[in-house]
């Protein structure tokens, strides 16, 4: 009975996001066409951009935790191609702002 019991909590264990938490994501300036998809796994946020322009796009990211500082990320977005951008975090986290700013 005991074996069943322990399966049935590690079924349901592997089953939930046991570390998700919010991303929330802000395009500066709202012009710009960029798709964005979000990934949140233990201590690291990532974001992948995709560009909907037919420029080329020169992004800094920045991932804000609480009370760590941001520290940015500079990337080249060429027409239609996907980039991933990603940060570790020492703390805990609780909520994720990306900022993104393109020119």
């Amino acid at each position: 009975m005991y074996q069943v019991f322990l399966a049935f909590g590690m079924a349901l264990a592997l089953a939930l996001p046991a570390w998700a938490f919010p991303v929330d994501v802000q395009v500066q300036p709202a012009e710009f066409d960029i798709a964005v998809g979000t990934v949140d796994q233990a201590n690291m946020a990532a974001v992948l951009m995709t560009s909907r322009e037919s420029a080329v796009l020169d992004c800094r990211v920045a991932f804000v935790n609480g009370p760590e500082r941001p520290v940015p990320r500079h990337i080249t977005l060429h027409p239609g191609k996907q980039e991933v951008v990603s940060q570790f975090f020492r703390r805990a986290i609780n909520r994720v702002r990306i900022t993104i700013d393109c020119e």
